[in-house]
């Protein structure tokens, strides 16, 4: 997928963690639905919690946000189309989508912290991939 705040197949609590680590308001990141075969999630912070959005995408092709019980359904031609909506306020969500934290390739995961000469560790490296606009 081309967005880079696409992370795929990470669990749950992955997610929370990487949006709870930024800890701004209308960030946002899509991933793999765990229970859902074939959906996606956007999940979205803010106040100090999570809100998750299932994401279908229909046999036309087109992408289609699950909603809750008696309220419409909008149907876009492109995942780029339904995230550009939900930038805009009073869409839906909890929040409109601010801050995309954005995936990060594996060699920035970690960096090599050196204690001695003989001596070295690997540790995580918290935030270095998220980017904002």
């Amino acid at each position: 997928m081309e967005f880079q705040f696409f992370h795929g197949n990470i669990t749950k609590e992955k997610c929370e963690e990487l949006l709870s680590n930024v800890g701004l308001n209308g960030s946002f990141l899509l991933r793999d639905s765990e229970s859902v075969p074939g959906a996606l999630c956007l999940c979205v912070f803010y106040e100090h919690l999570i809100y998750t959005y299932r994401i279908f995408r229909k046999s036309n092709g087109h992408f289609m946000m699950q909603t809750s019980e008696g309220t419409p359904r909008h149907v876009f031609k492109t995942l780029n189309c339904l995230i550009d909506n939900y930038k805009k306020p009073n869409q839906g969500l909890v929040i409109n989508l601010c801050f995309p934290v954005n995936r990060c390739p594996y060699y920035q995961e970690t960096q090599t912290v050196y204690v001695t000469k003989d001596e070295a560790y690997k540790h995580p490296v918290q935030n270095t991939c998220t980017l904002f606009p």
